[in-house]
Order: structure tokens, then C-alpha cells, then sequence
């Protein structure tokens, strides 16, 4: 038998969520709950203000759908001209008052289908009538056969008019008392608190390209260590520029090594050793191997160059000091032509590289393979039909007149690079309203935006589909292919009289027809 601590029986304190819901073990049934306890999270009814938390007198609303009374609104916006909650400067002018319509037991219904409202149904306004309805009746009457007139003064307007009151799918549409921090004096007038501001997109701070998976590890150290100054938040390692560029090049680069015996092409693995091509390259581009001389070939075995001394013990990297060998398993010098770095030993390479006149594998995992002669090898075959002398040096000077980079891949990153964060950045402004969408990009958005059969994609950013994107799912326009021209139909205007004769809608269905303007 083990020493088991387990109770058999549930105490109090597992029993127990009568001051939280969050707290305490749920075994079914009716929650606890201490008398005159309220939820600070529960959705205000619709039929009350959002101010006074009372059932309205006279309503009114913003354009963003918060429903007031108007007495106590309107001795708000008198004295803070801002919006109660959102800090958005806000005036009389831009209250909207309502037209609610109540049945004959005083409820509140829709004044077409004469549904009653309540905590659980989607409520809506027009802003230029004022009349109040659900929303499902907007849907049916108004958004899908696309007639924009008010269904009870058959006023025309837009999608735009269109005021979401109520909405249980979106939480912004519910307000709570905790949020809001505003209380009401004894005579009505509205006292305020700054409760703070939403995070900004320009507060958050951007990682950089380079950011690594890993921390710092600051934050961990100066929790377990008195030497460590505290830090509270962990920060991303920053892999080092070029470490990141090696990491990422998958393109091979070529060069031209012109030199008084003809040229030769030169093939570079960027790809498997990207740190010995990247260090060739930039000493080529800098005119390092200009005037060099071949100072060393051995007949069936390599030609070797690259030191600006002339002495083989010369020479310096792009960086100023060695680096490391980079061996690629598949690669071997196993033929002639092979491109190769000439070195003293384990990862002491600078300069100087060697081309082979014959295969040596012997060199295998001692010299880092970086490239192949793709053309020229006749002049590869002049250099080595050139004699030396007892010291391996050739008697007649085979000199490196420049070397010429056609394929830069590294180049070519460091350009898309920049136009990534330009690009980045530009999206930035975009979003914080720093600068406006070009022709080219408005046209773009409406390409990517557009399918081929003409129907418009809702976008993220769209303020009408904000409201209704939880039930409607479109953005209630009708639009044509972009090789198609635009359609457009005359909407008749719905009569409010039973006794007029309807007039049928026109078909809004897509008619291709035999093609002719496609």
C-alpha cells in the first residue's frame, strides 16, 4: 500500500465558486452564486442605455451603434465632445434618434414581419429613415434582391446606412459595466473615467528578418542569477546578417577568370559553400585578384594562384582573417577542372584557390571544393603545357588580368531583401493611415480581390462586411469578370401599397451570352 495523501472526500474550497464562476470544480447542475451578485460581463439589453445602464425614453444612437438615451448623450457630448467609449470625437449632429415600434403589449417588434426583439436576435437601423428593424428582415427584404429602399417609407439608401445595434456573434456590440468605468450622477449628467486606450498597430513592435527561434535567455538568467541586471521580457537572438544570406542562397554563381593565355569560365557552388563563394566573389568584385599571377602549377596535378604577394604565402580574406572549411559530401575532386582553396591547414583559408589538371582525390575533406571550370579549358591546357622551373613556378607569367562576375547570387538577395522591407514598410503606413493605395496597388487589390467569375471576395478591411460578415458572408455588391463590362440595372423603388400592382425585378444573374464582349 503506497502513502497516498489523496482525501477521500471533496472539501469546501473544491466546492466552492460562489465568488467566482471561474473557480471551484464543476459537477453539473445550478451554479452558486451570492445573492446580488452580477455578472460584469453580461451584455446590456437592448432596450436600455448604455450610459445610464436604465430602460431608454427617447433613443439615439452613434454610427458605430451604441444605443443611448438622449438626455443623457446629449449632456455628455455638450461637455466631453468625444464618444463615452471609444474617445472618437463625436457632436449632436452625428446622433442618430431612433424609431422603435412596439406591439400592443408594449414589446418591441419588427415593424414589417412583427417579430418581437430580444437578447438573442440581430437588430438593426437605417440611418436615413431611422426605423429599426431586425436584421434578418433587412437581409431578406433589402440585401439579397438588392433593392436599397426603406421598407417603410421606401426612401432609398446604402449599405452603408446600415446600423448594427445589436449583434450576439460580435462581442463589441456588448457592453459591461466593468469596461466602461462611467457613472451617472443623481441629475443625469455623465461622469466619465479614461479606462485607456487600445494598443495601436504602431505600438507593436516588429521582429526583425533576422530574428532567431531562440531568446536571449536574459530574462531566465537574471531570475537565477544576483550578478544579472532583472529583465521582465525575453527578446529574440538576431542571427548574424551574412550567417542568415549563407542559409538561404540555393542559386549557384559564375565568374570569368580573364587572363593573358585566354579565360575561363568558372561555375560556383553558392549552394554548398556559400561562405568560400561569398568570400570569392567579393574579392573579385573589389579588383583583389587583378594583376595576380599564377605562382605555382604542377603538371598532372593543379594550377594554383590567387596571392597578390606571388610568394604562395600571402593573401587575406573579404573579412581579414581565415575561415572555416565548408566539405560537401558529394562533392570530390574527382576531375579535372575542379575549383579549389589552397590552405595551410584545417580552416586557415584566405585568399588562394587552385584549379586541377587531373583528379586528386587524396584533397578530399582537406580543401573546400567551391566551383568547375564550365569553359576554357583549352586555356586550362596552355597554362599547364607552360614550363617551371625547379620551385614549381612558371617561367613564362600566366597573369589574372580580372575576374568577372556574371551571376552575383548573394547580390540578387540582398535586393529582394530590401524590397521585402520596403514593401513591409509600406504596408505598415499603409495600415496606420500614413499614406493612400497607388493606382497600380488599387488595381491589384481588385485583381487579387475579383474571381474569374466576376464575384467580389470580401475583404478584411471592409466596414460594411465588419457587420454582417457572420451571417451574410458577401459584400452585397454585383459586380462582372474584369474581361467583362460592368452590368448595371435601374432598381425599382418598392411601393408601400398593398393595392399597386408589384413590378418584377430584373434577373441579376451574370449573362454571358455568346461571348462577344469577353
Amino acid at each position: 500500500m503506497g502513502r497516498g495523501r489523496d482525501k477521500l472526500y471533496i472539501s469546501q474550497g473544491e466546492w466552492s465558486n460562489a465568488h467566482d464562476d471561474s473557480k471551484g470544480l464543476r459537477f453539473g447542475g445550478k451554479n452558486t452564486c451570492i445573492a446580488g451578485k452580477q455578472d460584469t460581463t453580461e451584455k446590456l439589453a437592448f432596450d436600455c442605455c448604455a450610459l445610464s445602464l436604465k430602460p431608454f425614453t427617447v433613443p439615439m444612437c452613434t454610427p458605430d451603434g451604441f444605443v443611448f438615451d438622449a438626455d443623457n448623450i446629449k449632456s455628455y457630448v455638450k461637455e466631453a465632445h468625444k464618444h463615452p467609449f471609444t474617445d472618437e470625437p463625436l457632436e449632436l449632429n452625428d446622433l442618430i434618434e431612433l424609431n422603435y415600434h412596439k406591439n400592443l403589449d408594449g414589446s418591441y417588434v419588427d415593424p414589417v414581419t412583427f417579430a418581437q426583439f430580444s437578447e438573442f436576435t440581430k437588430i438593426a437601423a437605417n440611418r436615413k429613415s431611422k426605423h429599426v428593424y431586425l436584421w434578418s428582415t433587412i437581409e431578406e427584404f433589402n440585401i439579397k434582391p438588392g433593392s436599397w429602399s426603406d421598407l417603410m417609407t421606401s426612401e432609398p439608401f446604402e449599405r452603408d446606412d446600415i446600423i448594427v445595434l445589436q449583434d450576439p456573434n460580435a462581442p463589441k456590440k456588448a457592453y459591461n459595466t466593468a469596461k466602461a468605468s462611467a457613472k451617472v450622477t443623481a441629475t443625469g449628467v455623465v461622469e466619465a473615467k479614461n479606462v485607456g486606450k487600445p494598443l495601436l498597430a504602431a505600438s507593436i513592435k516588429s521582429q526583425p528578418h533576422n530574428a532567431a527561434k531562440y531568446s536571449k535567455g536574459l530574462a531566465a538568467a537574471s531570475l537565477t542569477s544576483t550578478a544579472v541586471a532583472p529583465v521582465t521580457k525575453n527578446e529574440l537572438e538576431l542571427i548574424d546578417d551574412e550567417e542568415y544570406m549563407f542559409a538561404r542562397i540555393k542559386s549557384k554563381g559564375y565568374a570569368r577568370l580573364v587572363t593573358n593565355l585566354g579565360d575561363i569560365n568558372l561555375e560556383l557552388y553558392c549552394d554548398k559553400a556559400p561562405r568560400t563563394c561569398y568570400n570569392f566573389i567579393k574579392l573579385a568584385t573589389s579588383g583583389y585578384y587583378n594583376g595576380t599571377k599564377f605562382h605555382r602549377s604542377i603538371k598532372n596535378f593543379m594550377l594554383q594562384g590567387g596571392d597578390p604577394t606571388g610568394t604562395g604565402s600571402g593573401g587575406k580574406s573579404y573579412w581579414g582573417t581565415a575561415f572555416k572549411d565548408e566539405f560537401a559530401k558529394r562533392l570530390s575532386h574527382s576531375e579535372r577542372g575542379v575549383l579549389s582553396m589552397a590552405n595551410r591547414g584545417p580552416n586557415t583559408n584566405t585568399s588562394q584557390f587552385f584549379i586541377l589538371y587531373r583528379e586528386a582525390k587524396h584533397l578530399d575533406r582537406k580543401h573546400t571544393i567551391f566551383g568547375r571550370v564550365v569553359g576554357g579549358l583549352p586555356a586550362l591546357s596552355k597554362m599547364e603545357a607552360v614550363p617551371c622551373d625547379d620551385n614549381d613556378c612558371p617561367e613564362k607569367d600566366i597573369v589574372i588580368s580580372k575576374v568577372s562576375v556574371f551571376v552575383d547570387p548573394y547580390a540578387e538577395f540582398a535586393q529582394r531583401q530590401a524590397r521585402k522591407a520596403e514593401h513591409q514598410k509600406n504596408q505598415e503606413d499603409l495600415a496606420l493611415g500614413k499614406r493612400q493605395r497607388t493606382v497600380a496597388e488599387e488595381e491589384q487589390l481588385e485583381r487579387e480581390t475579383t474571381t474569374w467569375f466576376g464575384t467580389k471576395v470580401p475583404s478584411l478591411g471592409s466596414a460594411h462586411n465588419a457587420a454582417d460578415r457572420s451571417t451574410d458572408g458577401t459584400d452585397g455588391t454585383k459586380t462582372v469578370g474584369k474581361y467583362l463590362k460592368k452590368l448595371k440595372f435601374d432598381t425599382p423603388t418598392r411601393s408601400t401599397d398593398s393595392n399597386s400592382q408589384t413590378t418584377k425585378q430584373p434577373d441579376l444573374g451574370y449573362n454571358f451570352g455568346d461571348f462577344s464582349n469577353w
